[in-house]
């Protein structure tokens, strides 16, 4: 009777790896819900999350945030900062594009992409004064729109 609940033990471990292994292959992953971008409309992206274009071969994932000097929420500042948003673009069978948006200045918030243009609208949370903020706390808020 033990010998048979030997038997079944490595059976049992191994259902929930073959369950595992089924949703990485197919694409899924745990918790994070890519959004469908509509034209004209905005949308959020978390840090790592990708959306792509209702209806076409476009998409955009916000790769994180780098040089945050915005001003904090509760500060005031004789500059309102800037902090650069990494996004990889991606249109059809091309390669995929890194490009970087900037939230203040004069640097770009928007890149032309094969008849579309990705703009950088806001990013969020806004910086605290007290603490700093956590890179998966980030979110790059984005439209795109035709030429």
């Amino acid at each position: 009777m033990a010998d048979m609940k030997l038997r079944r033990l490595p059976l049992l471990l191994l259902l929930p790896c073959a369950a595992a292994l089924t949703a990485c292959a197919s694409g899924a992953s745990a918790g994070t819900d890519d959004p469908t971008i509509k034209p004209g409309a905005p949308f959020a992206l978390a840090p790592g999350q990708t959306g792509r274009l209702d209806g076409g071969a476009l998409t955009v994932r916000f790769d994180g945030v780098s040089d945050d000097s915005r001003c904090p929420a509760a500060v005031d500042c004789v500059w309102a900062g800037n902090a650069t948003v990494h996004l990889t673009i991606t249109f059809g069978e091309a390669a995929p594009a890194a490009r970087d948006l900037h939230v203040n200045g004069t640097s770009a918030k928007t890149v032309a992409v094969s008849g579309y243009r990705v703009s950088l609208i806001g990013l969020a949370p806004e910086r605290q004064s007290t603490k700093p903020l956590p890179k998966d706390a980030y979110r790059a808020k984005l439209r795109v729109d035709r030429d």
